[in-house]
């Protein structure tokens, strides 16, 4: 097919380089613990119990068995695996390199969901990111893994997903928030797809290094204000560019409706959880899910906004 020469002038997008350069460029982080059953032909895998139901789901798309893990307080496992075994881990808010890094000695098989950590380097033998959890494109997913697949995979398309995008620049979030979880939604059960020509010209246009830098300063000035009330104990590593600051309060649900008042948009981690821990012995997770506020840090934001979330902190 011949390139088309005239016509209406499309969207102008820049074509920079990638932060992560030998990623495989898929069309969601989800697919991307697809990618790894299918790649090392895994029946059966260790699994948080705090993570997203979603990818509990993803995983049983694959017919592969999962095995449910506990966490303490500091976001390891709780449990003792076979050295052999496949263990899904989760980098919690972009903070947990350090456990990352622990959990690598002891096991061969790590496969990291680093949704909540897309500047962490590849570790395990592979790591899967959301670039949407950090910049403003409506899907879309990285792997990098040693082992890829010889599999060809239809190309996605996005324009259809970008609605509560737009809608947020022309009339705020709220005008928005149906649309942004009907593309949530329409991302789950989805195959593993190439990732969009829409989303991958996109994540050529956004300045990575002063993204870090913005969410690395605002981390710090929630961290230097807040780490006196905070009941979780954070120190970041030299890997750690989180996606929020974890917030830990026995006050959370009071705070969190006040910075909801104030038009300060917390999320809860995740919805469905409660149906999918195990209530018996889930303590730490039934704990964080209910005292565990996510406060945003992202780069639209700057020192003043932040002081406004401070301040009703600090009221309680």
């Amino acid at each position: 097919m011949h390139k088309e020469i005239g016509g209406y002038i499309e969207l102008e997008l820049k074509e920079r380089s990638l932060f992560h350069k030998n990623g495989i460029y898929i069309n969601s982080a989800r697919n991307g613990i697809k990618y790894a059953i299918k790649a090392f032909n895994i029946k059966e895998m260790y699994v948080p119990y705090y993570t997203c139901p979603v990818v509990w789901q993803t995983i049983q798309e694959e017919n592969c068995k999962i095995i449910p893990y506990t966490i303490n307080e500091k976001f390891m496992p709780q449990n003792n695996f076979h050295t052999n075994s496949f263990i899904l881990y989760t980098n919690y808010f972009g903070i947990c390199s350090k456990n990352i890094k622990e959990l690598e000695k002891k096991y061969k098989n790590l496969i990291i969901d680093n949704a909540m950590a897309f500047y962490m380097p590849y570790r395990g033998i592979l790591s899967t990111y959301s670039p949407r959890k950090f910049f403003g494109v409506a899907d879309g997913g990285i792997v990098i893994t040693s082992k890829k697949l010889n599999e060809k995979f239809e190309k996605d398309t996005s324009y259809q997903r970008f609605s509560h995008l737009l809608k947020r620049i022309e009339k705020g979030a709220n005008f928005g928030y149906k649309d942004f979880n009907k593309n949530d939604d329409s991302l789950i059960s989805e195959p593993i797809k190439e990732m969009s020509n829409l989303t991958y010209k996109m994540l050529q246009n956004i300045d990575y290094n002063e993204t870090k830098k913005k969410r690395i300063r605002n981390f710090s000035f929630l961290h230097k204000n807040l780490y006196k009330y905070n009941l979780l104990k954070i120190k970041l590593e030299k890997n750690d560019v989180p996606m929020y600051y974890p917030f830990v309060s026995d006050k959370a649900p009071h705070i969190r409706q006040k910075l909801l008042e104030s038009n300060c948009y917390t999320p809860k981690c995740w919805r469905g959880l409660l149906e999918l821990i195990d209530k018996n012995i889930c303590n730490i997770e039934l704990y964080y899910h209910e005292h565990l506020i996510p406060l945003i840090i992202d780069q639209r934001y700057n020192k003043q906004d932040l002081k406004q979330i401070i301040d009703i902190i600090k009221e309680y």
